[in-house]
């Protein structure tokens, strides 16, 4: 600005000085001609005067200096010039001075003289004999004077630019001074009553002005800041993952989640690089650039064990695609829920089919007098086995669908679970005679607040389990004990145990490690699934440990006081 305003003064100085200087030229050029002319016009009366008086005749000398004489007859033929050299047998009747002479007694005019080859100015003068006397005399042209006079118009010209030169640079200071002491990054400083004397007063309400923007400005920053660091906190702690492409498909922005999809260790490992050489799915190249060409789409993708539903969709500015959003949702939970149900489904119309295959082809052979009158009690016996199979399964999918939909209520009650035990154990000791299988009671009277039904069931299910797939003279123990304050629920056999690559499983429903095993014993494969549900309905953990043909062990731990979250 200092600069600005001192160019300009600069400029405006010397274009004023230049123009000041041709104008006095100018001025000074016309005032010397007009003293010229003046000094003819006087000769011209004073030689008039002289020559009707008698005084001087036309050939006598008169000193009239550098000034031309004639003398003019009345028919414009020249009788006298004092020129050397004049040509007196041109007719001079057509000058504008002479012809004003005639009429009005004098003339003059100004033109460019072909003798002389310059503006020569004539003043003409009628004498009382009828002639005319005509004065001229060459002037200067300010081509022909300015040459003489340019030094000291330098001279001077420069003298004026040196002083104004300081004076712009002062004037320049004086004037920035005030606009210098406004910090405009300092609001309190803008108010202070010492700078506002100090500060013109044409330019306060600008300097507000510019304040008010200022402050409008900084807050509008604060509010983008605070909304980007928002956005910025929601993308990276989304658990969906988000990429952000522009038109040519390079990353721009990648929240935390697609670096653990892919594996990227930074998230400067995938700014600015292109998507396709990050994942080289084919599908998934083939779907990021139909998206970059302006398509909505949807794909699936599994990586790592996870399955993923990708929707992506372009930005879309002016009717072009500039680029493209990417979001990536984690749907392994519904992807196993879905396959879970289907195994669910499918299992359970085979559990159900079966003993009510058994069942119609039973009752057919009866009903149709097939059926020796003798096998008749047999064959109800099997009816009645396969319909009892068909309550348990059915009265096991109820509890797990209970389960399922959180419809099992708390129901807790203080009770002590060994007592429990022994009547669980006594339930199950005819069964247990029947395999020649010992059931064992071992720990400490232990009281707890639970679901004293599900508990019930909890160990009805693991022993019942110990004693069908244990051995010929097995054992079965179940011990109580508190460990932490939970109460440690152990039920181990001998049994024939679980290879390592079915543990994991062996909590799925309808899942069996020994199909035909199963339907021997008249497993329904769901028993365990209700053990793990029950225990998580007490906030509670199971484990699994066994080998094989040596037995298993399965450990339950229920809070022996409710948790706050249950």
């Amino acid at each position: 600005m200092h600069k600005r305003i001192f160019n300009s003064f600069a400029g405006l100085v010397l274009i004023s000085i230049v123009a000041l200087a041709a104008l006095f030229s100018i001025l000074f050029m016309n005032a010397a001609q007009t003293h010229e002319m003046a000094a003819v016009r006087d000769k011209a009366y004073l030689v008039s005067g002289l020559l009707n008086s008698g005084t001087f005749e036309y050939g006598e000398r008169l000193n009239v200096g550098n000034i031309r004489m004639t003398i003019i007859a009345p028919d414009g033929w020249a009788l006298f010039d004092n020129h050397a050299g004049a040509d007196l047998s041109a007719n001079r009747s057509d000058r504008i001075e002479f012809i004003e002479a005639i009429i009005h007694g004098s003339g003059e005019s100004i033109r460019n003289s072909d003798t002389l080859g310059a503006d020569t100015y004539y003043y003409a003068i009628r004498l009382s004999n009828g002639n005319v006397l005509r004065l001229s005399q060459t002037m200067n042209s300010l081509g022909e004077v300015f040459p003489s006079i340019l030094p000291n118009l330098v001279i001077i010209t420069m003298a004026i630019l040196g002083l104004a030169y300081f004076t712009t640079y002062r004037l320049t200071r004086r004037i920035i001074k005030p606009l210098a002491a406004v910090d405009f990054e300092n609001t309190d400083a803008i108010t202070d009553s010492v700078l506002r004397e100090s500060l013109y007063e044409e330019l306060w309400p600008y300097v507000k002005k510019i304040d008010h923007q200022k402050q409008e400005i900084a807050n509008q920053m604060m509010t983008l800041k605070s909304r980007a660091e928002t956005i910025e906190a929601i993308i990276a702690n989304m658990r969906e993952g988000l990429v952000l492409l522009d038109e040519k498909g390079l990353v721009m922005v990648a929240n935390k989640s697609v670096l653990d999809i892919f594996d990227i260790p930074k998230e400067q490992d995938i700014i600015q690089k292109n998507i396709r050489h990050i994942y080289r799915d084919t599908e998934f190249v083939q779907a990021v650039k139909q998206c970059l060409e302006g398509a909505h789409l949807e794909t699936n993708f599994a990586r790592n064990g996870r399955v993923y539903n990708v929707f992506l969709n372009p930005v879309i500015n002016d009717e072009n695609s500039c680029g493209a959003i990417i979001f990536f949702l984690d749907t392994t939970e519904q992807f196993k829920a879905e396959t879970q149900r289907r195994e669910f489904t499918a299992n359970v119309s085979h559990e159900l089919k079966t003993p009510l295959t058994t069942i119609s082809a039973l009752s057919e052979m009866m009903a149709s007098g097939m059926v020796k009158a003798t096998d008749v009690p047999d064959f109800a016996i099997k009816i009645s086995d396969h319909t009892k199979r068909l309550i348990n399964i059915i009265d096991d999918i109820i509890r797990l669908s209970e389960f399922d939909e959180s419809k099992v209520e708390k129901e807790f009650s203080t009770f002590d679970i060994y007592e429990l035990a022994k009547s669980v154990i006594s339930a199950l000791q005819e069964k247990a005679a029947e395999r020649s299988v010992t059931i064992e009671l071992t720990g400490q009277q232990l009281k707890l607040n639970a679901n004293k039904r599900l508990l019930d069931e909890l160990m009805y299910n693991l022993i019942d389990n110990g004693i069908k797939y244990n051995k010929e003279g097995g054992n079965v123990t179940l011990n109580l004990s508190e460990e932490n304050g939970w109460c440690k629920i152990s039920v181990t056999d001998t049994g024939i145990g679980i290879s390592k690559e079915h543990q994991g499983r062996v909590f799925e429903r309808f899942y069996r490690v020994d199909s035909s095993r199963s339907k021997k014993t008249g497993g329904t494969g769901l028993g365990l699934s209700i053990v793990k549900h029950i225990t998580e309905h007490h906030s509670g953990k199971v484990v699994l440990e066994s080998i094989e043909d040596m037995g298993t062990a399965v450990v339950c731990y229920i809070a022996i006081k409710p948790l706050v979250s249950a």
